[in-house]
């Protein structure tokens, strides 16, 4: 009977999220996933992240939100980035698959992406980046859930029918920008997407995608530097605000490198409540990053700390970076300066580079740094 009785209110949760998605989706608000590796994510973080990595790197990311209820929030990404000396530039292209409620809403985004690599002195770099993006977002009538398709023992018996909308896809285009400044130990920057603001409704009451700002620091310290060709061990300190519609959000994260291992752990939320009925705790998310050579793997988990905690049973997230250097990249005078960050909470690591290129010279074609 108790399994029955846990059946049925997994059940109804479940319901009760789908019909709130369908609501949202046609009526309300939209928003935008929040990846707890942010810097395993760099592209979505920011277009300025763009190439930064001497030679081809690819990306994949997956993030399952509250797998206690029936995973209804599942996000995909694949990224590839390369980075052109000659032009001193970064050039990328992101696909991103938003799937909530189990295909009840399906969003995919395929996006390029852009930087520019400048130094302002011998160990200050400024990247600013811009992105385009074609998106689109699918409803499917047949998985709109209201409570007269769901019987006393919380079987799903229909679904869609009394729901009415006036179309079933929406196409859009949108655009970001942003910019980052960093050296051997900082870096900090700003980055906006939604900048045109696309209706993404499925009806004609409108659902704005409203401009999104973000703005993330950090600053790695060094304990012990790199000998003979070994990878240094760091601590790193990491910071992150994000602002969309009212939402705010911060996310601060230390991570310890001891290679080929990285240990994490981040909170996320905020540290006052806006108003004395909103808990804006959010979650506490350990992780773990294992560099082997080109590849970079990580998983992290939301531990929820607000009053979902007992609901939803945090989030998975799983990510894997690899890079293909080319053969020459010890022969070439340009070494990418590597972001603090990105080493390695990025992927990015000193094997096969050797020690770090400092000192940066401004020439007519890009950046040359000896």
């Amino acid at each position: 009977m108790e399994a029955i009785k846990m059946k049925l209110n997994s059940r109804i949760a479940t319901a009760l999220l789908l019909m709130g998605l369908a609501i949202s989706g046609v009526n309300i608000k939209a928003q935008d996933v929040s990846y707890s590796q942010t810097y395993e994510a760099p592209l979505y973080l920011s277009p300025a992240f763009t190439g930064l990595t001497n030679g081809l790197r690819v990306g994949l990311n997956y993030r399952n939100q509250w797998p206690g209820v029936g995973s209804v929030f599942q996000n995909y990404a694949i990224t590839v980035d390369n980075f052109f000396e000659q032009f001193s530039s970064g050039l990328g292209l992101m696909w991103q698959c938003d799937n909530q409620g189990k295909g009840l809403i399906v969003g995919n985004n395929v996006s390029l992406l852009y930087a520019y690599e400048f130094s302002i002195n011998k160990s200050i770099n400024v990247r600013p980046g811009i992105s385009f993006r074609l998106g689109q977002r699918k409803i499917d009538r047949g998985k709109m859930v209201t409570f007269t398709d769901i019987t006393a023992d919380g079987k799903f018996v229909g679904g869609g029918s009394s729901v009415d909308i006036e179309r079933t896809k929406n196409n859009h285009i949108d655009a970001g920008a942003g910019v980052m400044i960093y050296n051997d130990d900082f870096w900090g920057g700003i980055a906006f997407d939604h900048m045109m603001q696309p209706d993404v409704s499925f009806t004609d009451a409108k659902d704005i995608l409203k401009l999104k700002l973000t703005a993330y620091a950090g600053y790695r310290w060094t304990y012990e530097p790199s000998y003979r060709g070994s990878e240094p061990k760091t601590v790193t300190l990491a910071l992150n605000y994000k602002h969309q519609y009212s939402f705010n959000q911060i996310e601060i994260g230390a991570f310890w490198y001891y290679s080929p291992i990285e240990l994490g752990v981040s909170y996320r939320g905020l540290f006052f409540n806006v108003s004395g009925e909103l808990n804006n705790r959010d979650a506490l998310i350990p992780s773990l990053g294992i560099n082997i050579s080109a590849f970079r793997l990580g998983y992290s988990y939301d531990m929820t700390i607000s009053d979902l905690s007992s609901f939803g049973n945090g989030a998975h997230e799983i990510s894997l970076i690899y890079r293909i250097i080319p053969s020459n990249v010890k022969k070439r005078s340009y070494k990418m300066k590597p972001v603090p960050c990105s080493e390695p909470i990025m992927g990015y690591s000193y094997s096969g580079h050797g020690k770090k290129s400092h000192g940066h010279n401004q020439k007519r074609k890009g950046v040359k740094r000896n």
